[in-house]
């Protein structure tokens, strides 16, 4: 039985399509590309969110025990909550003090003012508010580019 496909010719027909592969490949990379770097958005994305969420709450947790003395700014926080924001600092990307506030609410979540010399009362919560700018990689995301991630958390004052 005979052959077709000859030596010659296979050599042919190989030596003619040497160049699509590469444009296949070159075709095919760009939006596998920006595929990658969409998954890598959504994951740095959902980082940051639980991040700033856990944040809240750790920084809550603290403040309710360990009270600002009057007004809460970042100049009265506590050794204990400037500890636990500085850990929660290292943990997510671009948390800054500014960033974070700490008032005193009462049942309703409207905001008790504070007098100096005096912290929040028992029967109130402490209630922490964080947020950071996300930014995106993926230049062809349709989401607004930074985007702002924040977190509310609320502790009853022990």
């Amino acid at each position: 039985m005979s052959n077709p496909m000859t030596t010659s010719t296979w050599r042919r027909r190989r030596d003619d399509d040497r160049g699509q592969a590469l444009v296949e490949f070159s075709l095919a990379l760009i939006p596998f590309l920006f595929m990658l770097m969409a998954v890598l958005d959504l994951g740095r994305g959902i980082y940051t969110n639980n991040g700033v969420a856990q944040a809240a709450r750790e920084i809550a947790r603290a403040a309710s025990v360990h009270q600002c003395v009057g007004p809460c700014t970042t100049a009265s926080w506590s050794a204990e909550t400037t500890a636990v924001f500085n850990t929660q600092k290292n943990l997510v990307p671009g948390l800054a003090s500014t960033d974070v506030t700490i008032t005193c609410v009462d049942v309703t979540d409207v905001a008790i003012t504070i007098a100096a010399g005096e912290s929040c009362p028992h029967t109130d919560y402490i209630k922490v508010s964080t947020s950071t700018t996300f930014r995106l990689v993926s230049p062809l995301l349709p989401v607004p580019n930074p985007l702002t991630v924040s977190s509310t958390a609320h502790v009853q004052v022990p």
